[in-house]
């Protein structure tokens, strides 16, 4: 083997091997985010929407979030393999992991603060917010990181909630809305309140990843039953909604922010759904991708799953280029978008899989390693 001909897994920051299945999962997810965003930026949705459109409507579709989500549980489990040998140290290891998550936090919050300038609503930003907070998480008990994630969960519902029903008797509460960040207050509700990605109730799916990492292990004995758990509780979340739907409870305010499966509205069912969907996606990629490890269709996204932050800037440099910029590519139609993003994707999945099989690291990973360690 020579430094042109590296191979598909290397190792992790922390000397380890890498998990196939974990990178081919961001790969994934990554691609799904693109679709979104691609989806979300480019048309705006008629007053008629077709099932396409109204499966990949970015705040009240299906899809919506489902794949972000997913790359927070696996940024959850690589926390946990990032710093499980600290977590089980003395007091020396777990220093030196908090320092490390805290830079590589600090790195994120800072690049997607001014990304968002050019790409708003990217991930970045409260990605970061999530490895900061997790220099505390990281140390809690299974116990506490489910409290912690269902506390996040109550506290994104019950706020929405409460706006929802001032706003019904004709009070705005302007201070939820941190669009443009113009004070510290801005700051806060930011992060942990409002816009695409808040710690409420993001921090939910952190937790999950978490606590999956802890029991990576014994992965085999357990997939089957949480797999089962989980489809059964979406399945569960749907028929209600469904059921509602049918009905005149959500007239009222308060029931509709409390079981509304939109988006933005941040409730306790859309967020149970969504994480239990993406804890399910999670699963079924990476016991494929491990039981089809050497396929020729499974190395590529391994590859290229290990380039994701810079994959994921390059999917913003090319939408600026080809649409804002030169306007080469004009798209009005969600199908447009979706074929645009696809298209973006088999160029992408390629490019990631030729510059880490002959060069290693991309070019943002190397950045991020360097600072974040």
């Amino acid at each position: 083997m020579t430094q042109f001909d590296r191979p598909a897994a290397g190792t992790t920051s922390a000397g380890s091997p890498r998990l196939i299945g974990l990178d081919v999962t961001r790969a994934i997810a990554l691609i799904g985010m693109v679709v979104m965003n691609y989806v979300g930026a480019m048309y705006e949705i008629e007053f008629d929407p077709s099932f396409l459109e109204r499966l990949l409507d970015p705040y009240t579709g299906v899809l919506s979030t489902r794949f972000a989500a997913t790359f927070v549980v696996v940024a959850g489990i690589s926390i946990t393999l990032l710093t499980n040998r600290a977590r089980l140290g003395d007091a020396a290891d777990r220093h030196a992991a908090r320092l490390r998550l805290a830079r590589r936090g600090l790195l994120l919050v800072l690049v997607g603060y001014f990304l968002d300038f050019h790409w708003p609503g990217t991930i970045l930003f409260f990605y970061g917010a999530y490895f900061l907070l997790a220099t505390v998480l990281f140390t809690l008990s299974t116990r506490w990181l489910a409290v912690v994630g269902a506390a996040s969960a109550v506290i994104a519902t019950t706020v929405r909630t409460i706006v929802n029903w001032r706003y019904e008797n004709g009070h705005y509460d302007d201070w939820i809305n941190s669009t443009p960040i113009e004070s510290l207050q801005d700051l806060v509700v930011r992060t942990f309140l409002d816009y695409t990605h808040p710690v409420f109730p993001w921090l939910a799916f952190l937790c999950a990843g978490i606590v999956m990492g802890r029991h990576l292990n014994t992965f085999a004995q357990w997939r089957g039953r949480v797999a089962a758990l989980c489809l059964g509780v979406v399945m569960g979340i749907y028929v209600a909604a469904t059921i509602l739907d049918a009905g005149s409870a959500r007239d009222n305010t308060v029931v509709w922010s409390l079981t509304s499966m939109q988006t933005f509205e941040r409730s306790i069912p859309f967020t149970a759904s969504t994480l239990t969907i993406a804890v399910l996606a999670t699963i079924a990629i990476v016991s494929l991708a491990e039981h089809f490890s050497t396929s020729r269709v499974v190395v590529p996204f391994q590859r290229a799953g290990q380039l994701t932050l810079s994959l994921y800037l390059l999917h913003v440099l090319v939408y600026h280029v080809l649409v804002d910029w030169t306007g080469w590519v004009s798209l009005s139609s969600v199908t447009a978008a979706l074929l645009f993003a696809l298209a973006f994707w088999v160029v992408a999945i390629a490019l990631g899989s030729w510059w880490h099989h002959r060069i290693g690291r991309g070019p943002a990973e190397v950045v991020y390693r360097a600072f974040g360690g």
